[in-house]
C-alpha cells in the first residue's frame, strides 16, 4: 500500500495528468528502466543473441526453407513427392513424427521405407534414369534371330548363378548397327523393358560441348549414376559422336574429343568394377569407331540389323496397321512385296500417311490409291503442282519408261518389273519404272550385263520410234551406265583380262576400250529386243499415257495374247 502511495506521489511530482492520461519522457524511462542503462543494454544484447540463434533455426523465406528441403532429402535419400510431408500453417497437426526442422516434419514411416528401399537418385544433372518402360519385344516386329540373341543377355544379367559353373563372365556391352531406321533404339528399349533394369538413354552428342572437360565429366556423371541404380543399362545413340578414333594432329578440338573417349573407356573396362552395367551402343557407321572401344571385355557382341526381310516386313504391318481401318481389297501378301527395300520406320510411315491421306478427304478407311500415293511419295518426291508438259513430250516419256519396263521383263537373270508410273508431281523424274530390291550383294556377270541393257533401252526406245529426236531424260541412265560397265571391268574383273594395272596409260587404254566395247554390246542387245517388240511397244505406251500406271501382271497378259513369239527370247552376252 506504501508502494502505491510511492508511485502516486513521484507521478504526481513529475506531472502525470491522470485526466489526459499522459505521462512525460524521463518519468518513463525512470519506470522503464530503474537499474540504469548499462542493464538495459546488457538485456538488448541478449535479445540479440537469441534472435541470432534462431535466425538458423527458422527460415525467413521461401527460398531459404526450399534450399535446407533439398539438402535434407539429398542426406536421407528421401524422395520429396512422396516421403516427406510438410506443415506451414499447423506443424503440429500430425501426431507420429520423428523430429521437426524448418516446419518440416518427417514421419517415421517414411524414414522406414527408405531404408528398405534404398535406392539411388533418379535423376543427376544432365541424366535421367527411365523406370516405367512397358516396352517389350513383342512390340517389336520380326527379327526373331536378334530377339534371341539379346534374351539371352537378359538371362545372364538375371540369372548369373546358372552360368557360373561354366566359367563364363557377363557381357558388358553390345554394339547395334546398320542403316537408318531399322530399329536400333527399339531393341535398345525393349532389352531394357524385358530385363526390368534401370535405362539411361543418352547420345553421343550429349558428351560434345565447346568447354574443355565437360565431355569427361559427363561420362563419370552418367556411370555414377548408373552405380547409383544397379543394375542398370546404359544405351547411347549414334555414339560415333563420341567413340570415334582417336587422331594424332594435335589439334584441341581433337584432344578433347580424345579425353572424352578415354574416360569412357577406363569406365568400361578399367581399375574400377562397373558389374551392374550393361552398355548398349547404336550407330550407322562402326567403321569409325575406335577398336580401343569395340575389343571383347567393353564391346563383347556386335550385331548387325539390317533391312527387314518378308517374314519381318508382314510382322511390322501387322503391328502398325493394327486399329488403322483399311478397304477390303489391301491385302498384307501385296504389301509384304510393294515394302521390299523398305526400313521398319519407312513401313510405318507410309501406313501413317496412307491414312492421314484418307482422313484429309473424309475417309473412314484407306485404299490401295492411298498407298500407292504415299509409296510414290517416298520414293520419287512430290511437288504441289505438275510438270507442264506437251502431249509430245510426254509420248517420249511414255516410249522411253516402256523401253526399260520390255527389256526388264524379259531378262533371265535381272530382278523383275513390278510396276511403269507416269508421275508429273515428281520433282526430278516424271516417269519411272520399278523392280523387284535384290536380297543379295552378290551379283553374277549375266545380271550386271542385263541392268546394263536395262539402263541402255530407253535411249533405244526413243530412236526406235522418234529417229534422232530424242531427248534427255536418258542423262541418269547413260552415268550409272558408265559407273557399272566401269566397275565390271575394273573392279570384278569381267573384262578381257581379269586385273588391270592402273598405273600406266597403256592399261587406262585398254580399260577404256574393255568398258566401250561392255557398253556397245549391251545396246546391241537390247536394240535387237526392242526392234522386235515395236507393236508391244506402241500398245503399251498407250496405256501408260492413258492410265499413268501399268503393271507387270498386265504386260505378261498382252505378251501372252499378242506377243507369245518373245517369251522364247533369249538374251545372249
Amino acid at each position: 500500500m506504501m508502494f502505491l502511495l510511492f508511485c502516486f506521489f513521484v507521478a504526481s511530482s513529475h506531472g502525470f495528468n491522470f485526466e489526459n492520461h499522459q505521462i512525460s519522457k524521463s518519468l518513463f524511462k525512470k519506470m522503464t528502466n530503474p537499474y540504469g542503462r548499462k542493464y538495459n543494454n546488457e538485456l538488448m544484447n541478449r535479445k540479440k543473441e537469441k534472435e541470432r540463434s534462431l535466425k538458423h533455426k527458422y527460415p525467413f523465406s521461401k527460398l531459404y526453407f526450399e534450399e535446407q528441403l533439398k539438402r535434407l532429402n539429398s542426406q536421407l535419400n528421401l524422395e520429396e513427392d512422396n516421403d516427406l510431408e510438410t506443415e506451414h500453417d499447423n506443424p503440429f497437426q500430425s501426431e507420429s513424427y520423428m523430429f521437426e526442422v524448418f516446419g518440416l516434419q518427417i514421419t517415421g514411416e517414411a524414414v522406414q521405407e527408405s531404408k528398405s528401399k534404398k535406392k539411388g537418385p533418379k535423376k543427376s544433372e544432365n541424366f535421367e534414369v527411365v523406370e516405367d518402360n512397358s516396352f517389350k519385344f513383342a512390340d517389336v516386329g520380326g527379327y526373331s534371330n536378334i530377339k534371341n540373341e539379346l534374351m539371352q543377355c537378359i538371362d545372364i544379367l538375371k540369372n548369373f548363378e546358372k552360368y557360373r559353373k561354366f566359367n563364363v563372365r557377363i557381357p558388358k556391352g553390345l554394339i547395334m548397327e546398320g542403316p537408318p531406321g531399322t530399329g536400333k533404339t527399339l531393341f535398345a528399349k525393349a532389352l531394357a523393358g524385358e530385363s526390368g533394369c534401370a535405362f539411361i538413354p543418352v547420345s553421343g552428342s550429349d558428351f560434345q560441348e565447346k568447354y574443355v572437360g565437360i565431355g569427361s565429366s559427363r561420362i563419370k556423371e552418367l556411370f555414377k549414376l548408373a552405380n547409383q541404380n544397379i543394375p542398370c543399362i546404359i544405351f547411347i545413340d549414334e555414339i560415333d559422336a563420341v567413340g570415334r578414333k582417336r587422331s594424332g594432329d594435335g589439334e584441341s578440338s581433337s584432344n578433347e574429343r580424345d579425353s572424352t573417349l578415354n574416360s569412357l573407356l577406363v569406365e568400361l573396362d578399367g581399375f574400377k568394377n562397373n558389374t551392374g552395367i550393361f552398355l548398349i551402343a547404336a550407330t550407322n557407321r562402326i567403321d569409325l569407331l575406335d577398336p580401343a572401344l569395340t575389343r571383347p571385355g567393353r564391346i563383347d557382341k556386335k550385331i548387325f540389323i539390317g533391312l527387314p526381310d518378308s517374314v519381318t516386313r508382314k510382322a511390322i504391318l501387322n503391328i502398325h496397321i493394327n486399329g488403322k481401318p483399311h478397304h477390303s481389297s489391301i491385302n498384307l501378301d501385296d504389301l509384304v512385296l510393294f515394302t521390299d527395300g523398305l526400313s521398319g520406320a519407312q513401313i510405318e510411315n507410309l501406313l501413317n500417311e496412307a491414312m492421314l491421306n484418307a482422313l484429309r478427304y473424309d475417309r473412314d478407311e484407306f485404299t490401295s490409291k492411298d498407298f500407292d500415293l504415299v509409296l510414290n511419295k517416298m520414293m520419287v518426291g512430290w511437288q504441289p503442282n505438275e510438270h507442264e508438259f506437251t502431249s509430245d513430250i510426254i509420248d517420249h516419256i511414255a516410249i522411253h519408261e516402256m523401253g526399260h519396263a520390255i527389256v526388264g521383263i524379259l531378262s533371265q537373270h535381272h530382278s523383275k518389273m513390278t510396276k511403269v508410273i507416269i508421275n508429273l508431281s515428281s520433282p526430278k523424274s516424271p516417269g519411272y519404272t520399278v523392280f523387284e530390291s535384290s536380297t543379295s550383294n552378290i551379283y553374277t556377270r549375266e545380271s550386271l550385263f542385263e541392268h546394263l541393257m536395262i539402263l541402255l533401252s530407253g535411249r533405244i526406245a526413243e530412236e526406235i520410234f522418234y529417229g534422232r529426236s530424242v531427248t534427255t531424260g536418258a542423262l541418269n541412265d547413260f552415268e550409272e551406265a558408265l559407273k557399272l560397265a566401269e566397275k565390271m571391268v575394273v573392279y570384278y574383273g569381267m573384262g578381257t583380262s581379269v586385273i588391270y594395272p592402273s598405273t600406266s596409260d597403256k592399261y587406262k587404254e585398254l580399260i577404256d576400250t574393255d568398258v566401250s566395247g561392255l557398253i556397245n554390246k549391251a545396246y546391241r542387245s537390247a536394240e535387237i529386243i526392242l526392234t522386235k517388240s515395236k507393236k508391244l511397244l506402241q500398245e503399251t505406251s498407250e496405256i501408260l499415257k492413258r492410265d499413268r500406271y501399268l503393271d507387270a501382271e498386265s504386260i505378261l497378259d498382252l505378251i501372252d495374247k499378242n506377243h507369245k513369239n518373245l517369251l522364247e527370247f533369249k538374251i545372249t552376252n
